[in-house]
């Protein structure tokens, strides 16, 4: 029986790991069917054959988890967590023999302990996305398959013991939404979607790049399908995010959202210059409820709560 203790890349670096790759296939990995943790945790894991400049890992020192405090130790390569070995079955992920990855359930979890609640919903969302981000074209792709889900996520929870950070990923998960298609839209949605208690702007929207079929109308738009960023189905009534380089031609985004109208939906475009200025983007947030007929008084302090909640999605405060 193999008992030299195993490497297991968690926390931020296993996050920068799973959101720059397609997913395990790519970069071969396997569930793991034994807790690498369990492998004499009172040993502290060889570092001799292990590259923390992998590109992949989002540079040194790379975040490792050991299952006790006494299988820590320095190094500047390195920075060492502990966590419980009694995790259960989905938490690991084999890259190699020896090499392991928390699972992006587990990895989320775990982000509990780093990130704020905001933070950990647009970890989450990006976890659920329909993208990952290339690092050698630096800039989104299309995955083959989901990582997990927002129910995926909850299910896990629901089975781990209640360590420290987990209490508050599972609050998090309220604003999660899956199947975004690029960091600005999923900020798009934080920003205007969380209520105004918490400082967004309580816009109704509900689901992300939702399929919308031009049916018995299709004579009369360019297009027999179409998808829409962020909308609400029930109300016909959405958001797009007109990002530089999915969509170059004005025109021709003017012509779509004529014809998403024609086919019964009221689209709200916005772009770069408003989401990420602050005047612009409460200007169009308080547009767009007054044109929707959303009332409501704002809480006390709404404008520092705003500036809170720009500043965990890193948006220009």
């Amino acid at each position: 029986m193999n008992t030299k203790p195993s490497i297991v890349i968690a926390d931020e670096s296993a996050l920068f790991l799973h959101l720059h790759t397609d997913g395990p296939e790519q970069y071969g990995a396997t569930p793991a069917h034994a807790n690498p943790l369990l492998l004499n945790p009172s040993q502290s894991p060889d570092l001799t054959s292990f590259n923390p400049k992998h590109p992949l890992y989002g540079g040194a020192p790379v975040s490792l988890l050991v299952g006790s405090d006494n299988a820590k130790k320095r190094s500047r390569i390195a920075t060492f967590r502990a966590c419980s070995p009694d995790l259960p079955a989905g938490s690991f992920l084999k890259l190699r023999e020896g090499l392991f990855l928390t699972s992006p359930e587990l990895t989320y979890a775990r982000m509990g302990n780093h990130l704020d609640e905001f933070q950990l919903a647009e970890a989450a969302m990006s976890l659920c996305a329909r993208y990952y981000l290339d690092l050698d074209i630096a800039n989104t792709k299309d995955r083959h398959a989901f990582l997990t889900s927002p129910n995926g996520l909850a299910h896990y929870l629901d089975k781990a013991q209640a360590y420290r950070g987990f209490g508050k990923a599972r609050k998090a998960l309220r604003w999660v939404v899956p199947n975004s298609g690029s960091p600005s839209e999923t900020k798009m949605k934080l920003q205007y979607c969380t209520p105004l208690w918490a400082g967004g702007f309580g816009l109704p929207f509900t689901h992300m790049n939702y399929d919308v079929k031009a049916g018995r109308l299709a004579s009369l738009t360019t297009q027999s399908d179409y998808c829409i960023d962020l909308v609400n189905p029930l109300t016909r009534e959405g958001m797009e995010y007109d990002g530089e380089d999915s969509h170059p031609d004005a025109s021709k985004d003017k012509r779509r959202l004529n014809e998403l109208k024609t086919l019964g939906y009221d689209i709200f475009p916005i772009d770069k210059a408003i989401l990420y200025n602050p005047d612009a983007a409460l200007k169009t947030g308080f547009l767009i409820r007054k044109h929707l007929g959303i009332r409501g008084s704002l809480p006390k302090n709404w404008e520092n709560r705003y500036m809170m909640l720009r500043s965990s999605l890193n948006l220009p405060i």
